[in-house]
């Protein structure tokens, strides 16, 4: 997405969250959208097409497009494994968080160069009354660290609102320290999720590294193992 689409479609959602756009009145045109971002009408008509695919506007035949509102959010769609993983801050214990150099795995997919500082948090997911269900760490750019919050942190004070998330897998044995914080008798293989969340621009923001006993019930609800 181009940096002046991008404009656009931030512009546009923060007017309708904060009801400068309220439900029900008219977008305005393109024209005057084109005037006013000093741009073209077809980087206009894009940014409109998006926003009525997520679900932000609709279009009624005579009238132009009416605002509906922030869209009903997928994140409840997604598997339960993955709402906890971006949610570990909410539902789990923090085992500590500092600033740290990324390894080239974490700057590539934070789209950072090798050793650029990020602020890591790690935490333990458990169940109550049940064995961890999950550690996992959370990356984000330096320029975006806090020292508490994901998701809704990230979203209320830096404007980041998560419009993608990729997920990535693999298998590995626990360490030592993880083998530990699990509480598992000896080193185990592990499933890794791997979610990176990117913002409407496509630009990735978070990245959280989860690890999960492969004979959790959240992995038997989500894997074949």
């Amino acid at each position: 997405m181009d940096s002046k689409y991008a404009e656009i479609v931030f512009a546009l959602q923060d007017r309708i969250e904060r009801g400068v756009l309220a439900v029900g009145a008219l977008m305005p045109s393109e024209a005057e959208l084109t005037h006013e971002f000093r741009t073209s009408r077809s980087t206009v008509v894009r940014a409109l097409r998006h926003l009525r695919h997520q679900g932000w506007v609709r279009g009624v035949q005579g009238k132009g497009r009416i605002v509906l509102g922030r869209p009903m959010t997928t994140f409840a769609a997604l598997p339960r494994r993955v709402q906890y993983l971006l949610q570990a801050d909410r539902h789990g214990e923090c085992l500590g968080s500092r600033l740290l150099p990324a390894v080239p795995r974490v700057a590539a997919l934070l789209g950072l160069p090798a050793g650029a500082t990020v602020f890591a948090a790690r935490y333990r997911l458990t169940l109550i009354k049940a064995r961890p269900l999950a550690l996992t760490t959370a990356f984000t750019p330096v320029r975006l660290a806090h020292a508490r919050g994901l998701l809704e942190q990230l979203e209320s004070t830096h404007g980041r609102r998560a419009h993608r998330v990729v997920e990535r897998f693999g298998a590995r044995l626990t360490t030592g320290a993880e083998t530990a914080a699990l509480a598992l008798p000896y080193p185990l293989s592990v499933a890794l999720s791997i979610l990176t969340v990117h913002d409407v621009a496509g630009t990735p923001f978070l990245l959280v590294d989860g690890i999960l006993p492969r004979e959790s019930p959240e992995m038997a609800e989500t894997y074949e193992v």
